[in-house]
């Protein structure tokens, strides 16, 4: 099976494309910094993309790129907000334009979003919470365009997570004593959870049992969310 993960470099994407690898799967890792695995490497700045892009055609992608860019003011200039729909939005979504008429065509393939619970939760910055969800909106949107199709479009919302250079392997660096009141005061079980939790959902909304998911965002959070809704 041939899988197209975007920001592999680091994260979640990271270890999404080590899992994939580690199952005989030909991997094919899209972002700015090519990552330390034997995998094809597209390299791809999400906020300047090319006029036109080529792709090996994948059964499944996945989209983990994705990011706060560090933007936390709630006044943020127009350019920056650009910036973060193009890193969060806009840039998987012309990855996907290039990529799903050869899907609809040969009616099958997966395509999973990387949301968060940002997008229902307003827990991050402005731009960010803003920009996850429309993501949540474009995954909903898009799943319902492709089911004609036989294409399985949906997202999945993780909570606070763990992951090679990651944000919250970032905070717990920067600062132990906000990283250990995160992990007592949100999170219900007390402690942070692992990108590799996020795996067996991911696998389930790229496979044949996952038919039904298309449209849908799932919360992957441990209880972290407290919306009522789901998407």
């Amino acid at each position: 099976m041939r899988v197209l993960i975007s920001g592999a470099s680091r994260g979640l994407g990271l270890v999404v494309a080590q899992h994939h690898l580690e199952k005989g799967n030909e991997v094919i890792c899209v972002g700015r910094t090519k990552p330390h695995l034997e995998c094809e490497f597209i390299e791809i700045d999400f906020t300047s993309l090319p006029a036109a892009i080529y792709l090996p055609e994948p059964e499944v992608v996945i989209h983990c790129a994705g990011g706060g860019l560090g933007m936390r003011g709630p006044l943020i200039p127009a350019k920056s907000f650009y910036e973060l729909f193009m890193t969060n939005l806009g840039g998987q979504a012309e990855l996907n334009r290039f990529i799903l008429p050869a899907m609809m065509h040969e009616k099958r393939g997966y395509i999973c979003h990387v949301c968060s619970i940002a997008s229902g939760e307003a827990v991050g910055s402005v731009g960010y919470n803003t920009v996850k969800s429309a993501l949540a909106a474009y995954v909903r949107s898009l799943g319902r365009e492709m089911a004609p199709y036989g294409v399985v479009v949906s997202g999945v919302s993780p909570g606070a997570f763990k992951s090679p250079l990651g944000a919250m392997e970032r905070l717990e660096a920067k600062s132990p004593e906000a990283y250990q009141e995160f992990e007592e005061k949100r999170l219900p079980r007390g402690y942070m959870g692992k990108a590799e939790e996020i795996l067996p959902l991911l696998n389930l909304l790229t496979s044949k049992e996952g038919s039904m998911m298309g449209g849908s965002v799932v919360a992957c959070d441990a209880g972290e969310g407290r919306a009522y809704e789901t998407h």
